[in-house]
C-alpha cells in the first residue's frame, strides 16, 4: 500500500496531525469535566437542579453566540479564532477547578464560568468545520473527518474513568484543572499549525454576513432538508434520554440496566467512527440517513420493555449510526459549501440541528405522563425514522456523490450536526 493511501493517511500530514492531536486531548478533557463537574456538584449540594443550572448556563451561552461565532470565524483566520476560544475555555475551567480545589462550591460562580466556557465553544465549533479541509489533501478529507470522529468518540471511553479516579483520590477540582491543561495544549498545537491563507469573507455589516450565510444554506436543498431531519432526530432522541432511565430502573433491572445501555451506546459510537474510517459509500447522504434511521430501534425496544442487553445493543446501533454519519456529513459540507462562508453556514447547522433539543427535554416527561411511556416512545421512533428516510425521496440527496464538489463554489483548496 503506498504511503499516501490507507485509512490513516491523513495523520501522515503534519498539519492534520497537529490539529488532530490537539483536538483529541481537548475531547478527553471535556469528557473528564462532564463527569467531574457532575460528581462535584451532586456530592456537595445533593441537588440535581444545581447541576442543571450549571449545564444549562453553558448550553444557553453556546446556542446564543453560535451565529456571531460563525461570522467571526469567517472574518478572521480560523486557527486564531480556535486558539482564542481554547484560551478562554481553558481559563474558565481552570477557575472552576481552582474553586473546587479550595473547597468552595458556589453555583452562581460555576454557572457564570460555565457560560464563559460555552461562549468559547460557540466560536470554536464553527471554525473547526472550515479548518479541517485546509490541513489535508482533498482525497483524504473523508478519512480526516472520520479520524476526528474517532478522537471524539474514543474520548468517551477514557474520560469518565479518569474523572472518577481523580474525584475519588485527589478531588474533582483537579479533574477540571487537567481539562484546562488540555485546552492549553490544544492552543499550543494550533499555534504551531502553518496553513496557506484562505481569503476571509469581506468585512460587510454583521447582519448582512449572517443573511449571506443563510442564503448559502438555502441554496442547497440537500443541506436544509437534511437539517430538518437532524433537528427531528435530536428531538426524538430526547424521549430516550429522559424516559429511558425511568424504564430501565423501574422495569429492566435497576441502575445497572441503564448503565449497561449507556455503555452499549459508548462502544457503538466508537465502532461507528471506525467503520467510517474504512467505508466510503458512493452515495454518502443516502448511507448517512440510513445509518441515522437505526436510532428508532432502541426507542421501539424500550417501549416493548425488551431486556436491557437487547436495548444496549440497539442503542449501540443508534450511536454507531450517528458516529458513522457525522464524517460523511462533514465531508459533504466541506466539499460543497464555499470556504469563505463555511463557518457561518456551519453555525446555522449547529443551531438548527440542536434547536429543538431543549423543547424535547422539557416535553418528553409530561407527554409520557399524559399518554403513556410506550405511545410516547413509539411516536418518537416513528418521527425519527420518517425524518431520516423521508429525505431519501429527494434526487438532490440520492445524487450527491463524495468528491463531486462544484469548484465554482470556491471550496477549500487541496492541501457537521446531530
Amino acid at each position: 500500500m503506498p504511503p499516501s493511501s490507507g485509512p490513516w493517511a491523513p495523520l501522515r500530514d503534519p498539519r492534520f496531525r497537529l490539529l488532530w492531536t490537539g483536538q483529541a486531548l481537548s475531547y478527553i478533557g471535556d469528557s473528564i469535566t462532564a463527569v467531574a463537574l457532575a460528581l462535584a456538584i451532586v456530592t456537595t449540594t445533593g441537588s440535581a437542579t444545581d447541576l442543571g443550572v450549571v449545564l444549562a448556563a453553558q448550553s444557553i451561552a453556546t446556542v446564543a453566540l453560535m451565529l456571531p461565532g460563525g461570522v467571526w470565524a469567517d472574518r478572521l483566520p480560523r486557527r486564531r479564532v480556535m486558539m482564542g476560544a481554547d484560551v478562554v475555555r481553558g481559563l474558565a475551567h481552570a477557575a472552576m477547578g481552582f474553586e473546587l480545589v479550595t473547597g468552595t462550591v458556589d453555583i452562581v460562580h460555576l454557572a457564570a464560568l460555565a457560560a464563559v466556557s460555552g461562549a468559547g465553544s460557540a466560536f470554536f465549533l464553527p471554525a473547526t468545520t472550515g479548518l479541517v479541509p485546509a490541513t489535508v489533501a482533498a482525497e483524504h478529507l473523508p478519512r480526516a473527518n472520520a479520524l476526528m470522529a474517532i478522537a471524539q468518540r474514543g474520548s468517551v471511553l477514557l474520560g469518565p474513568g479518569i474523572a472518577t479516579a481523580l474525584a475519588l483520590t485527589v478531588g474533582p477540582g483537579w479533574a477540571l484543572l487537567l481539562d484546562a491543561v488540555t485546552f492549553a495544549a490544544s492552543a499550543v498545537l494550533l499555534g504551531r499549525l502553518r496553513l496557506a491563507p484562505i481569503p476571509p469573507a469581506p468585512r460587510e455589516r454583521f447582519l448582512r454576513q449572517l443573511a449571506e450565510g443563510w442564503a448559502q444554506l438555502r441554496r442547497h436543498r440537500w443541506y436544509w432538508t437534511n437539517l430538518v431531519g437532524h433537528s427531528l432526530w435530536n428531538l426524538s432522541r430526547c424521549a430516550l434520554i429522559t424516559i429511558g432511565p425511568v424504564i430501565a430502573v423501574t422495569t429492566l433491572g435497576g441502575e445497572l440496566a441503564w448503565g449497561t445501555i449507556v455503555q452499549g451506546g459508548t462502544v457503538g459510537a466508537l465502532c461507528g467512527a471506525l467503520l467510517a474510517l474504512r467505508v466510503r459509500p458512493r452515495k454518502p447522504l443516502v448511507a448517512a440517513n440510513l445509518a441515522l434511521a437505526l436510532g428508532a430501534l432502541p426507542l421501539v425496544l424500550l417501549a416493548a420493555e425488551a431486556p436491557a442487553l437487547t436495548v444496549a445493543a440497539a442503542y449501540g446501533l443508534m450511536t454507531g449510526g450517528l458516529a458513522f454519519m457525522a464524517p460523511l456529513w462533514e465531508t459533504a459540507v466541506q466539499e460543497h459549501i464555499p470556504a469563505e462562508a463555511i463557518s457561518r453556514v456551519s453555525a446555522y447547522d449547529w443551531l438548527l440541528s440542536l434547536g429543538l433539543t431543549p423543547l424535547g427535554m422539557a416535553l418528553a416527561g409530561p407527554l409520557a405522563g399524559a399518554v403513556g411511556t410506550a405511545p410516547t416512545l413509539y411516536g418518537a421512533a416513528a418521527l425519527l425514522a420518517v425524518s431520516c428516510l423521508g429525505v431519501l425521496v429527494l434526487p438532490d440527496i440520492r445524487g450527491l456523490r463524495q468528491g463531486s464538489a462544484d469548484t465554482s463554489l470556491g471550496t477549500a483548496p487541496s492541501s457537521s450536526r446531530v
